[in-house]
């Protein structure tokens, strides 16, 4: 049995539960969404899980004699196996006027949140539960990054063993039970993801080329999207790429990247990054299954990248906020590899594996028509200390993310 495990979002749930009929808490399979809400479930909420094959058929054919069954306050568990009863939510919602009625978990699979947009918009707060970030793993405080420099020069700076952070990844289960089969764990995880999800919501006949294609897509976390160049190697168009790729980004595996081109000029590059969001997912799609494997590999920069970006966005979701994330490149291969817009200001970021990475801020100057807005230009590296490498320019530890 896994000890429960504090997460970051626990305090943003409760108070969203003040304000809204209904909170829906949707992310990847196996990050702990059932484990959080039976942790904070108050007394009296009644539990209710769509696992259960009658209890899923009773809500699917009879949803009115479901909620004569179930009273509120309720806990419904995998809602997406159960769309038929959003109709009946929506309708107790109106007739109660009451906040906190129903928390809901599910898979933020397509059909599901369609489902929720048309008979609960405007009732229900939708959250986001990832993967634990490293800070959470090690139960700190994870703030939305990123901070102020002030604040980060007050807290301790770390080396981490960065290659096996990223081989371990971010679920629950294998960050917290220390002699599982990595490898095996995340065989069963893609199979299971294939034969649900991704049947669910996609008409993908030839499972084993998707999972060529998911291969593929972690062969290049940290690149340029380009689908033409995937649909290629795997002899589909490029349609089919993207549908396949929206499936992945639905079900919070992936996160796309944008370009950033304000005020820049017209010669951007406008195809987006990709990331997964579990780095020990991706690892693994890559065949990298030691630390020394690792070291060796061309991708594990690309995988610090990623791992770099997903705790980042985290830092966001699990604090109840859309993060802006974007990168930039142009058509004279200037990239800056990632860029966050929050509250009206501009922090651009480049990202090395090396722990004092040179000439890693060439690039910077091409935001000179933005430098007013940007507070201090940053290079996430694995150093041990928080430094300036020049005006307005820090070498910034990973362990501060």
């Amino acid at each position: 049995m896994i000890p429960y495990r504090r997460r970051q979002i626990e305090t943003y749930f409760i108070q969203e539960t003040h304000y809204y009929p209904a909170i829906l808490l949707t992310g990847p399979r196996q990050v702990g969404k059932s484990t959080l809400l039976l942790h904070l479930k108050e007394e009296g909420r009644t539990y209710v899980s769509l696992d259960d094959p009658a209890l899923r058929n009773l809500a699917r054919f009879s949803p009115d004699l479901f909620f004569e069954r179930f009273q509120t306050p309720l806990l419904i568990d995998e809602i997406q196996y159960a769309p038929e009863l959003l109709p009946y939510i929506k309708m107790i919602i109106d007739t109660r006027n009451e906040n906190n009625l129903f928390w809901l978990t599910g898979s933020r699979i397509y059909p599901l949140m369609r489902g929720v947009q048309e008979s609960l918009a405007g009732r229900i707060r939708v959250l986001q539960l990832d993967g634990f970030s490293r800070k959470e793993s090690l139960e700190q405080e994870h703030y939305i990054f990123p901070r102020d420099l002030s604040d980060m020069m007050q807290e301790t700076a770390s080396a981490f063993p960065i290659a096996e952070t990223i081989l371990r990844g971010s679920m629950p289960r294998v960050l917290f039970q220390e002699k599982i089969d990595i490898a095996g764990y995340y065989q069963s995880y893609i199979d299971s993801y294939i034969a649900r999800d991704v049947r669910e919501i996609t008409n993908v006949l030839d499972t084993g080329l998707f999972l060529h294609f998911i291969t593929l897509l972690a062969t290049r976390t940290a690149q340029e999207l380009n689908l033409a160049s995937i649909g290629k190697d795997l002899g589909v168009d490029s349609s089919t790429v993207r549908r396949w790729l929206d499936v992945l980004i639905t079900s919070g595996l992936v996160i796309e990247l944008p370009a950033y081109s304000r005020n820049l000029g017209k010669r951007i590059i406008k195809r987006p990054k990709t990331h997964f969001c579990d780095v020990g997912l991706a690892a693994y799609l890559c065949s990298l299954r030691t630390v020394e494997a690792f070291d060796l590999s061309p991708l594990r920069g690309n995988l610090f990248e990623s791992w770099v970006v997903s705790e980042i966005f985290k830092s966001y979701q699990h604090n109840g906020v859309n993060p802006q994330l974007y990168y930039y490149r142009d058509s004279n291969q200037r990239e800056i590899d990632l860029l966050i817009e929050r509250d009206g200001k501009l922090y651009p970021f480049e990202i090395k594996l090396n722990d004092n990475p040179a000439h890693a801020e060439k690039n910077f100057s091409v935001l000179a028509p933005e430098d007013s807005r940007i507070p201090y230009y940053g290079v996430i590296c694995p150093t041990s200390t928080l430094s300036p490498i020049k005006e307005k320019v820090w070498r910034i530890p990973a362990s501060l993310i």
